[in-house]
Parts: C-alpha cells; sequence; structure tokens
C-alpha cells in the first residue's frame, strides 16, 4: 500500500467509526464496570494499592485495543458478510488487514485511551489518588505503547481473521484468545513462573512498554525500548502475511461460516 492509499483507508475508518460511536460508548462502560468489580478490590485491598494499580492499568490499556482489533476482523468477516460488505471490499482490493488499517488510529488511540483514562479516573477515586498522580511518572512511554500497539492490533486482527476463514469454530476464537491474551496484559509477567515465555504474546509489549512510565515492568526497559523498531516491523509483515493467507483462502475457498 503507498502512502495516499494507506490514509485514504485510514479516512474511511474515521468515517465508519462514527456509524458505530454507540457501540464505543457502550464498550467503554462495560470496561468500567468489568475493571471495577475485579480489579477495583484487587488493588484497594492490596497492601500497595498504587503497586497494583500500576500494574493492572496498562494491561487494561493493551487488552482492550487486542480486543478491539479481534471484533474488527470479525466485523469484516461475519457482521458485514450478511450485508454484502464483505463481498464489496474484496472487489475493490480491500482485504481483512486494510480493514484492520481503517480502525487501527481509532482503536489504539482514542478508544483505546479514553477507556484507558475512564478506568485510571475510576481506580484513582476508589484509592484516593488524584487522577493524575494515577497516570504514568514517564508519560512519554504512553506514547511509544501507541506506536506499538498499532502494528500489534493489526497482528491480532489478522490472525483472528485467517482463523475464522479457515475454521468451522468461528466466533469461539475470540473468547479463547482473549483469555490467552490476558496473560501478560492484566495478568502481568511478573506473576508468571516463565515471564519470558509470555512475550510470545504481542499485547505483552504493549502493556509491559506502559508499564516502564510506572516503574512496575517485569522486562527490562533497556531491552523493551531497543526492541520497539523491531517489534513494529515484525508485527506488521506478520499482519500484512498472516491477512494474506487470510483473503488466499477466502479467494480459494470462500466463507464457509456463512451457512
Amino acid at each position: 500500500m503507498n502512502l495516499k492509499k494507506t490514509l485514504h483507508v485510514i479516512y474511511v475508518g474515521f468515517v465508519l467509526s462514527k456509524m458505530h460511536i454507540t457501540a464505543y460508548v457502550a464498550a467503554i462502560i462495560n470496561t468500567i464496570l468489568w475493571f471495577t468489580i475485579i480489579f477495583v478490590p484487587a488493588t484497594v485491598f492490596s497492601e500497595d494499592p498504587k503497586m497494583a494499580m500500576s500494574m493492572f492499568l496498562p494491561g487494561v490499556y493493551a487488552l482492550t485495543v487486542a480486543s478491539a482489533a479481534m471484533w474488527t476482523a470479525t466485523e469484516f468477516l461475519r457482521w458485514n458478510v450478511y450485508h454484502g460488505l464483505t463481498d464489496l471490499y474484496r472487489e475493490n482490493g480491500l482485504t481483512v488487514f486494510h480493514y484492520l488499517i481503517s480502525y487501527s488510529i481509532v482503536d489504539s488511540i482514542f478508544f483505546g485511551i479514553a477507556t484507558y483514562f475512564a478506568s485510571t479516573y475510576i481506580i484513582a477515586s476508589y484509592t484516593g489518588l488524584s487522577f493524575f498522580n494515577a497516570l504514568p511518572a514517564n508519560p512519554q512511554y504512553l506514547l511509544l505503547a501507541i506506536v506499538v500497539a498499532i502494528p500489534m492490533y493489526l497482528l491480532m486482527g489478522s490472525l483472528i481473521g485467517y482463523l475464522m476463514a479457515s475454521t468451522s469454530v468461528s466466533g469461539a476464537w475470540i473468547n479463547i484468545i482473549q483469555m490467552i491474551v490476558a496473560f501478560g496484559t492484566i495478568v502481568p509477567p511478573k506473576t508468571i513462573p516463565s515471564g519470558w515465555l509470555i512475550l510470545l504474546n504481542p499485547s505483552t509489549y504493549v502493556a509491559e512498554i506502559l508499564r516502564i512510565g510506572y516503574n512496575t515492568n517485569t522486562v527490562s526497559s533497556n531491552a523493551l525500548v531497543v526492541s520497539i523498531p523491531i517489534a513494529i516491523a515484525l508485527f506488521t509483515l506478520l499482519g500484512y502475511w498472516i491477512g494474506f493467507l487470510c483473503d488466499k483462502r477466502i479467494a480459494r475457498y470462500g466463507l464457509e461460516y456463512r451457512y
């Protein structure tokens, strides 16, 4: 894709996202309620509430973006199918990878950050901290986390797309992979015996980079910062390749689960 086509696809994503504004609001509220019920008690009653908060919040952002990618791929390969939109996109040379690009900025920045800030405000209210004291001490790592979150989004969405196009399990893959993605994000690597294995989860990089801003990262901050360009290139290339395999699979076998 050239730059002009990429920017046009992103613009289309902004236009389409306006149609889903109520869904975004509902998703943010759902995440806040889920976070309040599960993680607020775990934080408030921990020995060090501020430390617990610093471990959980980066994982909330990373998991939110990864989950958004999965549901975007689902929209392309399941929901849009019933309106003939998937065929329309593909006839114009737009694959699941292009569709993910169109939503990547909206979901990684606006939706992801809105959810993260809302969760931060809730947990700050319960722990007695001010909102700004609950934010990372080094905010530049929040920007770096966003930069890495976009290619991670493309990779996770493409993976779900391929699984949905090539198997009959369909949407169940999202629930399965969301549970796997929870390890390394909302379940920090520090709590897992083989912490390095958790780096096989791409969203762990996003969470760990943001944790540097809170000084709660498990993986070395130097190793994470040095690996950022590699992670961006690797996630993007893998996402493009898996998206290509998904499109090739659809072209050859069709979307079997339509029936």
